[in-house]
């Protein structure tokens, strides 16, 4: 069973939204604590990439976060760096949990609980779904949800909504360093593996920002904007920024 989790979270300059992420992993701890019927030692770590805000600062006013700096300017040099922070004292890879989001993301208070319940069922990795916040005009918004599977069983994959349980993620050869595309590659990996069990749930949806200028250069904003502007080029479809009335 489950003993240990470790949140880990790559930021580069997110000071106006990581104080929200790390607000919603502190209640997702406190509800972890309270619900999984078992002593957890849960711990966050926040990967420092390349910030030259005041993402730092924000940060390092918080209580019971860790830091890390990383110089590599991708996410997932950045992601790996903060997983091995935790694992590297650690013995007992099978009881390990490393729940991933990121730093323009809120997850829901029952997060840490639910991928701790999958593990304790057999799940070795979780893949979570994630949704826009605020900040998409209604058009947009109903263009990624016609094009979005919500529920059990869908075919995402969001490094925003990613647990592994820590031996797998070794045996896997951890996140894979690049800038983008980190988190389907990894996914992929395991379940190309007979032996690895991989659940898809609707039931934890991470919601993350909706701007369309990102961090990652093919991430989540990034395909926002592409659904932007295969929108706007499909005549059947309402120009760009005209909503329906």
């Amino acid at each position: 069973m489950i003993q240990t989790v470790a949140v880990v979270v790559p930021a580069g300059n997110e000071e106006g939204l990581v104080g929200h992420c790390l607000d919603a992993i502190a209640a997702a701890r406190q509800h972890a604590h309270n619900h999984v019927g078992r002593p957890l030692r849960i711990r966050t770590v926040v990967v420092l990439d390349r910030c030259v805000d005041a993402t730092a600062s924000a940060v390092g006013a918080r209580t019971g976060v860790e830091t890390l700096e990383s110089d590599a300017g991708r996410v997932g040099n950045a992601r790996a760096l903060g997983v091995e922070h935790v694992l590297s004292g650690i013995d007992t890879l099978a009881e390990t949990w490393v729940a991933n989001t990121d730093a323009d993301s809120r997850v829901p208070a029952d997060w840490i609980t639910r991928m701790i319940h999958e593990a304790d069922l057999g799940a070795d990795v979780v893949l979570g779904t994630v949704l826009p916040a605020d900040g998409l005009t209604p058009f947009r918004r109903r263009v990624w949800r016609e094009r979005h599977i919500l529920e059990d069983g869908h075919p995402h994959v969001h490094g925003a909504n990613f647990g592994i349980r820590a031996d797998v993620y070794r045996a896997l050869g951890g996140w894979p360093p690049l800038a983008s595309g980190e988190d389907v590659a990894l996914a992929d990996r395991a379940e190309m593996a007979d032996t690895i069990k991989t659940v898809r749930t609707g039931s934890i949806p991470v919601v993350t920002s909706a701007r369309l200028q990102g961090r990652a250069p093919h991430g989540f904003a990034a395909y926002l904007q592409s659904l932007v502007c295969e929108t706007f080029l499909d005549p059947d479809e309402q120009p760009l920024g005209l909503d329906p009335a």
